[in-house]
């Protein structure tokens, strides 16, 4: 009987010894894991995708897809030792989504459904604002042309016919109305300008130049400086951003 005792006691103090363990585990002297229980309970939740925001004023928020993309959960982590939820907002996409490229204070999201694309808005960033797009609502792969830009290139025409690709360059300053302001069909061939954020696209109807004036003029200025060493393929640092390769 004693035996059986001592046994199940020392069963209970080594299931103690490794339950402690294992929480300790969650901090090292370098590193901390903080699990989901240690969070708002929001964070808490089933969530489709996540999204990291600058609001540009020293503060950074984290944006939880939630509800099959009807809702984005908000938390604030600028203080990770104390990370906060700041509310959660109902945008109606129709379906889930992933976020794709960052566009300063909007973001590109594509429909997992292949619906096409839209953008959220984050200039209020309690209040992100959906703003569909019918010019997006065909498969394309998306490039960002600076922060008020966007570059899509389909091999698959709108029609559905297969062809040479198709680009179309957009102005998403305003993310509500973003404006179409070329398309250019039966691209044979692409070259790109990494210097200055350039994109030379060679079609049946000619050579179209999609250009980056403010980078052109920053690389102009580097060069008078001396700064940089004068080649076409000089990435420029304005250009890395942009998704421009």
């Amino acid at each position: 009987m004693k035996n059986r005792v001592s046994t199940i006691m020392l069963a209970a103090i080594f299931a103690a010894t490794v339950n402690v363990e294992a929480n300790a585990q969650t901090h090292s002297k370098s590193i901390v894991v903080e699990s989901p229980s240690n969070l708002p309970e929001m964070a808490q939740r089933s969530s489709e995708a996540m999204y990291l925001h600058d609001t540009g004023h020293g503060q950074t928020v984290l944006y939880l897809e939630q509800g099959q993309g009807r809702t984005l959960a908000i938390l604030d982590v600028s203080d990770l030792g104390a990370i906060r939820a700041l509310g959660q907002v109902s945008i109606g996409a129709r379906s889930p989504y992933d976020f794709v490229r960052a566009l300063g204070d909007t973001v590109l999201i594509h429909y997992r459904d292949q619906s096409g694309f839209a953008i959220i808005s984050f200039k209020r960033y309690k209040q992100p604002v959906l703003a569909e797009a019918p010019q997006f609502e065909h498969p394309a792969h998306p490039e960002a042309l600076g922060h008020d830009g966007l570059l899509l290139a389909s091999t698959t025409h709108p029609s559905g016919q297969a062809g040479d690709p198709q680009y179309e360059v957009f102005d998403v300053s305003n993310p509500s109305k973003p404006v179409m302001l070329a398309t250019v069909a039966g691209v044979k061939q692409r070259l790109d300008r990494t210097a200055t954020c350039t994109v030379f696209l060679l079609s049946t109807s000619g050579l179209t130049v999609i250009r980056r004036p403010d980078v052109e003029q920053d690389y102009k200025n580097m060069m008078e400086a001396g700064s940089i060493y004068s080649s076409p393929y000089t990435r420029s640092s304005s250009c890395g951003s942009s998704g421009v390769d």
